[in-house]
């Protein structure tokens, strides 16, 4: 199981390089959902979850995206069809070499349900990446 969930998040990392907010959207259910900040946000479809991924590609073009990277940190099946998956992620910008584009270092969760498709996010939880959009 845990080899699938490490192609599934290769696939997704690989659409955040690509800055490519469809081919993000695609990797979430449908509905699928986001907390973040103590606030759940509910996709009803994937146009929903492709708006929010597409702004969320544009601020990270604009800001430099150079590279994406993460790290499996936990995975508890839930069942054969579902599963909890916690990961670190690691954004590297572009620019100079002054540090004032530190690379970000942040953890989310995603609930990943089995669907006809392959696994998909049910509901992720933003639980450690909103103090960096404040920097």
């Amino acid at each position: 199981m845990t080899t699938n969930v490490q192609a599934f998040f290769e696939a997704y990392r690989d659409a955040f390089r690509a800055l490519d907010g469809a081919a993000v959207a695609r990797c979430y259910a449908e509905p699928s959902g986001i907390s973040q900040d103590g606030v759940y946000t509910h996709w009803a479809n994937r146009g929903a979850v492709q708006a929010n991924m597409d702004a969320l590609c544009q601020l990270y073009r604009e800001r430099g995206l150079a590279d994406v990277a993460f790290e499996l940190r936990q995975v508890v099946p839930l069942g054969g069809h579902a599963l909890f998956a916690d990961v670190h992620w690691r954004i590297d910008w572009a620019g100079d070499d002054t540090g004032a584009k530190a690379p970000w270092h942040f953890g989310t969760a995603y609930h990943l349900m089995r669907t006809p498709e392959g696994w998909q996010v049910l509901l992720c939880t933003a639980y450690d990446e909103a103090a960096l959009f404040q920097a």
